[in-house]
């Protein structure tokens, strides 16, 4: 009987290691929003990551904009807004919705991006190893 070990699958290692890097990332995410089940936790941080990267780039993002970007119902993304305004990690502006700079300044958010540069790092020096067989 053949199992999912027998199959040869190509780059395995390096899909293991993305997939883990993926799950570490997920994983911490959910760390910062422990209130929300994993998965709300998930959309919820990619809501703030695109808001936060177009607010950087000096284009910040309409609720409309964001909704049509990120292809995340009009209503789901509105209570997730609703949930991020109410823990003050949003607001909406005359230009768009930002993020609260403040959500930045805690020990805790620098400890975990420390932690995820670390990830990140690390999987980085691994995958060239790989890439190197």
């Amino acid at each position: 009987m053949d199992t999912n070990q027998d199959i040869a699958i190509p780059r395995r290692k390096t899909r293991l290691l993305v997939a883990q890097l993926l799950h570490g990332v997920l994983r911490l995410a959910h760390g910062a929003y422990r209130e929300l089940p994993f998965m709300q936790a998930v959309e919820v941080t990619v809501i703030v990551t695109a808001i936060f990267s177009a607010e950087s780039e000096g284009k910040p993002f309409t609720a409309l904009g964001l909704s049509e970007h990120l292809g995340i119902p009009r209503p789901t993304l509105f209570r997730r807004l609703s949930f991020l305004r109410s823990k003050g990690i949003v607001h909406r502006d005359a230009q768009g919705l930002r993020i609260n700079p403040q959500l930045f300044m805690t020990p805790n958010r620098d400890k975990n991006i420390l932690q995820l540069r670390k990830m990140i790092i690390d999987a980085g020096a691994t995958l060239v190893q790989l890439g190197r067989e």
